[in-house]
């Protein structure tokens, strides 16, 4: 019966350890670094203070929290958890509050900055193979609309001057 109840906690236990350990190194040399933050939060005029969740280490938390199957709060501190012990930390408290309370502190333009910047060096790293026709595609589009071709439309939606009328 104990057996039977260890086997699956320490089959979770060893998930979560290990998708701590392969998580991403953001936090530590990447997109989420301390200091890239720091500049970024600067850059947004946004002052605080080094609490609880400091500014990197709740971005990251809110990316778990989007990236999870469940998307909650309780999911994102959950996975956080088993990386701070694996980086020798202290793990935070299980409840979300203080989480809840850091994330509403981020000024929106700071995700929009650093997913800028991510995508920027993503694009700067991206191999020339990848390139169609030599050139870099930003967005493919393959939508079309039909209509009838009504005095209305035509009013509305003129044809382009190169196009024959009809």
């Amino acid at each position: 019966m104990v057996q039977s109840i260890i086997t699956p906690l320490t089959r979770q236990l060893v998930t979560y350890r290990h998708q701590a350990l392969a998580a991403p190194t953001m936090l530590d040399e990447g997109t989420l670094a301390p200091s890239h933050v720091a500049g970024v939060l600067a850059h947004e005029g946004f002052q605080g203070r080094n609490r609880l969740f400091p500014p990197h280490l709740t971005l990251w938390t809110f990316l778990l929290q989007v990236l999870s199957p469940d998307g909650s709060c309780r999911e994102a501190i959950s996975r956080l958890r088993p990386w701070m012990i694996a980086k020798g930390q202290a793990p935070c408290s299980p409840n979300t509050g203080s989480y809840c309370k850091a994330r509403k502190r981020l000024p929106e333009g700071v995700m929009s900055s650093l997913a800028r910047q991510s995508g920027q060096r993503l694009s700067d790293q991206a191999p020339d193979t990848w390139q169609w026709k030599g050139r870099r595609v930003k967005i493919v589009d393959g939508s079309t609309v039909s209509m009838p071709d009504t005095a209305a439309n035509q009013e509305a939606y003129p044809q382009q001057r190169g196009q024959q009328p009809g």
